[in-house]
């Protein structure tokens, strides 16, 4: 579990990945290229440039599928949404406090409560992301991230890079958690929705 990431890396690795999109074109290009490909395909070569300096050694399928989707997913938002720069330093140096993290499900749901999306399809495009391996889950995971865009909604993309990370050795715990916190987000339980028991 040595080459999951931090939340705090995750961060760096997303202001590296914001700064090269801004500032880049030619490898902001590479790197969208690999949307939804495969690590091994020829499509996401120029990629590797741009990845491997923060890829873990030893990464697993998981983690290295995990760090080429996440940056060809940023790579692929229109300029102008990029977010701002973060100072982007190699992972490995000093430790800042984990800050508050937002799961795909979390913000799946919340834009379902705020009526940007739709309840029945945003809930049956996350049950099938769920139910994939990780080869699909990176198949699948740019229409779904594209839909949210489109409703100018933006992933917490370090949470997203950990837990793809985690795909391989714990997903039943990243889609319990990302179902448990998309029902809370999107339907969140008042007092007034507990019946009496009599």
């Amino acid at each position: 579990m040595k080459s999951i990431p931090s939340i705090d890396t995750a961060d760096k690795y997303v202001g590296y990945l914001n700064r090269i999109a801004q500032t880049d074109p030619a490898r902001r290009s590479a790197l969208r290229r690999g949307l939804g490909r495969p690590v091994e395909d020829p499509m996401v070569r120029r990629a590797h440039a741009v990845v491997v300096p923060w890829l873990p050694v030893g990464s697993g399928r998981a983690v290295e599928s995990a760090y080429y989707s996440v940056a060809a997913l940023v790579a692929s938002r229109p300029a102008e949404r990029q977010e701002p720069n973060k100072p982007a330093s190699p992972p490995g140096e000093e430790k800042t406090p984990e800050r508050p993290t937002t799961s795909i499900g979390s913000t799946l749901g919340a834009a379902v409560r705020e009526g940007k999306l739709n309840p029945d399809t945003v809930e049956a495009r996350l049950h099938l992301l769920c139910r994939q391996d990780v080869t699909g889950l990176h198949r699948q995971l740019p229409g779904l991230v594209r839909h949210l865009t489109s409703k100018e909604i933006t992933p917490d993309w370090g949470r997203l890079l950990v837990d793809l990370s985690r795909w391989g050795s714990r997903r039943d715990l990243v889609t319990k958690r990302w179902l448990q916190d998309y029902y809370r987000a999107a339907k969140p339980m008042t007092d007034n929705s507990e019946s009496e028991v009599q």
